[in-house]
């Protein structure tokens, strides 16, 4: 996606809640995401915007995530940017975490926790203009998953664990990763989650902008029990869709769980036209194609703010886009947020 600069933090938390029942462990068996019973679980959702820049606006409350629920969201992908992890340190991050964690078991809705930085830990280039807040490297990486994932072994609610957004060589900026060199980081990233949790199911997305995965028919990842992600925006493949998405993602999902941990669109877009501005015809082509591989996904994105592209609803009313309209209408919620034993 087109990032956004996070702004820093200007108020203090509020108070954690207590939490609700705990959900189902999930795990990968298989090409599969499956619930303790072993039965297949295909799990739809929404991508939220940065907690900073939410807390920042008044928006980081449990009635933003309800709302998410009410539109029939199963699965919330939380993006934490490695420049405010920095800013705010471990243990506030943590809190932040803490706070969506408890809100979503409140919904019945699983969390994804997402390393959100756009570029080359590799070569150390990261995606411009927000260089600053994207860049990371693999021991900060380390630092980050271990604690998330020793923080959360116990809460199965935190099903997922997207160890970085989206990876991309940067060529033009001196850049070099080949699938290999990413796919040999990845599992030292996952290395330090499965020391802390090993029932954690790590994601990790392709090169390209986490779009191209065709390495992984020669090369997969070393630690077992991880997942794939694609971002398959309308500009990243040419049509016919179907086909290249088979041959750059789609294929792997016969040895392995793929999920779409961001993709959207917008006719009008004006961010990344070349990239974003798709309609409805793109919407229910890539469901399909979803469905027919057992994807699960997450739309993006569940905000609306000055330099997003493709947003979900226009006011804080929550009344939906085109896009949000079309997405709202296929996570099938019925309008009244759903609410588990224990929430407070």
């Amino acid at each position: 996606m087109a990032a956004v600069a996070s702004p820093l933090f200007a108020q203090d938390l509020k108070a954690v809640p207590a939490r609700a029942t705990p959900l189902p462990l999930l795990k990968v068996q298989g090409n599969r995401i499956v619930d303790p019973q072993g039965r297949p679980v295909t799990l739809q959702g929404l991508n939220v915007c940065y907690p900073s820049i939410l807390i920042q606006e008044g928006h980081w409350t449990r009635d933003y995530f309800k709302q998410a629920a009410a539109w029939g969201a199963k699965l919330i992908r939380v993006p934490i940017d490695p420049g405010s992890y920095r800013v705010l340190g471990k243990d506030k991050t943590l809190e932040v975490l803490d706070q969506a964690v408890d809100w979503c078991e409140g919904c019945g809705m699983y969390v994804m926790v997402d390393w959100h930085s756009i570029g080359n830990p590799v070569s150390g280039v990261f995606q411009e203009p927000w260089e600053k807040e994207m860049r990371t490297d693999l021991g900060e990486m380390r630092e980050f998953w271990g604690a998330v994932s020793e923080r959360y072994r116990d809460r199965p609610t935190v099903a997922f664990y997207e160890i970085f957004n989206e990876p991309a060589a940067m060529e033009w900026k001196g850049g070099r990763m080949e699938w290999t060199q990413w796919r040999d980081m990845a599992d030292q990233v996952i290395d330090a989650i499965y020391a802390r949790n090993p029932r954690a199911i790590p994601v990790v997305g392709g090169v390209r902008w986490a779009y191209d995965l065709k390495g992984v028919a020669q090369a997969p990842l070393r630690n077992k029990g991880v997942a794939y992600a694609a971002h398959p925006y309308p500009g990243h493949a040419a049509q016919p869709w179907e086909e290249n998405w088979e041959r750059d993602f789609g294929y792997v999902a016969a040895k392995y769980p793929v999920l779409l941990t961001e993709f959207g669109f917008d006719p009008d877009d004006k961010v990344l036209p070349d990239q974003y501005r798709a309609g409805t015809d793109y919407g229910e082509r890539i469901l399909a194609y979803a469905r027919t591989k057992g994807m699960s996904w997450t739309a993006f994105v569940f905000y609306t703010g000055p330099g997003w592209p493709m947003p979900l609803f226009k006011d804080w009313s929550y009344t939906p886009t085109l896009s949000g309209a079309f997405f709202k209408e296929k996570l099938g919620g019925s309008g009244e947020p759903p609410t588990r034993g224990g929430e407070p």
